[in-house]
């Protein structure tokens, strides 16, 4: 008998603790959030500061175009702005309000030479900035005032805008000259924070309420993967209690297997003693007596002695024949002594009753490291039933053609297999067959049988350590 199968339970191991994802998850997500909250505000801010620092440059480029290019005109033929030019930009500086937020001018000529401003007259080395006023561009950038033509504002200013703006010659795109201003930079930083303030309260607000609606959803799902966890833990704990149970049941149903094939056994024990002891002594005292009816029949006439002899030989011949298939029966029911034998010597025996009682041959083989192998006692008292019932079948439904028994050992179970050259296609389900199985199932084995062409096949595998004691 075999235990009903039941899936394997999960391996759950240790179980979280109850919200535990979604604490991880809103601390992990949290830290994630700050980082990219300072991250992108940061970027946010910079490009603010970009973008008005920008602005900035595009006013004081529309001023020049407007005041400054009409003044330096003359720098396409000369080297130095002469003096009514120089007061004229003076006066546009001093009379105009970018003027006021203006703290110094430089223009620039050809070779990083100063023809306006402080240190007028001198040439430096023409700086990335200045190189793309050259090139038509406006270039702005805060700046701390470390180039040497800025010795004079940096005991003065810590730090102003600085600006590059090309001046071109007046319907033409060719620059003559070159813009430098260093404006303030207080309007511009309280634009630049009160912006960055905005920005940063909008960037924090969005994270927020994302962080919170991730967070909600993280708590939700995690709730519902607690249910379903606890329900799985319940359902592994119900699982389990049934295979435990399912695992008794079937070792029970195993005992009782063996201890009703122990019992089949002594029944055929006590059948065959009392075959022997009963009915086959009985027919022997009935020959005996027909014996005596023989002799006190020769005292009558001819005819009646004749008439007693045919009886007597008839009753005498079925009589025989009755006590011969009683004491048949009763050895075939009786197990031979099998404990000093090994498994070899048992199924050897069985062949041998067989050609005994049925006058045909029996292909015995058997592995070497069989005889050498310990074999229980009730795998061996199993071995010698399923032979003796096989062979029975392949002489009732073969006519005894092509038996055969073989014995091996396949990993921890010996293999017993039956087989003969019949038409097949005769075997019938019935006691003989299930006798065989129930026995090698008892023992934890199974038996399987092919009924095909050529003959019949019956392959028993027997565990070497099978569930059962030897009682």
């Amino acid at each position: 008998m075999t235990s009903v199968p039941l899936p394997q339970p999960p391996a759950t191991g240790r179980p979280l603790a109850r919200g535990a994802l979604a604490r991880t998850y809103a601390a992990l997500s949290l830290a994630v959030l700050l980082v990219s909250l300072a991250v992108l505000g940061w970027w946010v801010s910079r490009q603010i500061e970009v973008g008005v620092v920008h602005r900035a440059a595009a006013a004081t480029a529309l001023y020049v175009e407007n005041f400054i290019v009409t003044q330096v005109q003359e720098l396409d033929h000369a080297r130095a702005l002469p003096p009514q030019r120089t007061a004229a930009i003076e006066r546009l500086l001093a009379d105009t309000p970018l003027g006021r937020e203006i703290v110094a001018i430089k223009i620039w000529g050809p070779d990083g030479r100063v023809v306006y401003g402080d240190n007028a007259g001198q040439t430096f080395d023409v700086k990335g900035e200045q190189s793309g006023a050259w090139r038509g561009e406006v270039v702005a950038d805060l700046t701390n005032l470390t180039d040497p033509e800025n010795a004079d504002l940096r005991p003065r200013y810590g730090r102003l805008l600085e600006i590059y703006t090309p001046i071109r010659l007046e319907g033409s795109d060719r620059v003559l000259a070159v813009a430098e201003f260093y404006q303030r930079v207080d309007a511009l930083d309280g634009e630049v924070r009160a912006t960055q303030r905005r920005s940063w309260a909008v960037v924090a607000l969005v994270f927020g309420l994302t962080y919170l609606l991730l967070s909600g959803l993280v708590r939700r799902g995690s709730d519902t993967i607690d249910r379903q966890s606890a329900e799985l833990r319940r359902q592994v704990t119900r699982l389990e209690g049934l295979l435990t149970q399912n695992r008794t049941l079937s070792e029970r149903v195993r005992r009782a297997a063996r201890r009703s094939v122990a019992v089949n056994e002594d029944v055929l024990r006590r059948v065959a003693q009392d075959l022997h002891d009963g009915p086959a002594q009985d027919v022997g005292v009935a020959l005996l007596r027909l014996d005596r009816l023989e002799d006190l029949g020769r005292h009558l006439p001819p005819a009646e002695q004749a008439q007693l002899q045919g009886t007597l030989e008839a009753l005498t011949h079925c009589l025989t024949s009755a006590l011969g298939e009683m004491r048949s029966l009763a050895q075939d029911l009786r197990l031979p002594d099998v404990d000093h034998l090994d498994v070899a010597a048992v199924v050897e025996r069985a062949v041998r009753e067989h050609r005994r009682r049925t006058g045909t041959d029996v292909h015995v083989e058997i592995a070497p490291d069989v005889q050498t192998c310990p074999v229980p006692l009730g795998v061996r008292m199993a071995a010698y039933r399923i032979v003796q019932e096989a062979l029975n079948n392949a002489y009732r439904h073969a006519g005894g053609r092509g038996q055969r028994v073989s014995l091996s050992l396949s990993g921890a179970d010996l293999t017993v297999e039956v087989g003969d050259d019949g038409p097949g296609g005769t075997l019938t389900p019935g006691l003989g067959l299930g006798g065989m199985r129930e026995r090698a199932e008892s023992l934890g084995g199974h038996l399987s049988v092919t009924d095909g062409r050529p003959g019949v096949r019956v392959v028993a595998q027997l565990p070497l350590a099978p569930e059962v004691d030897d009682e």
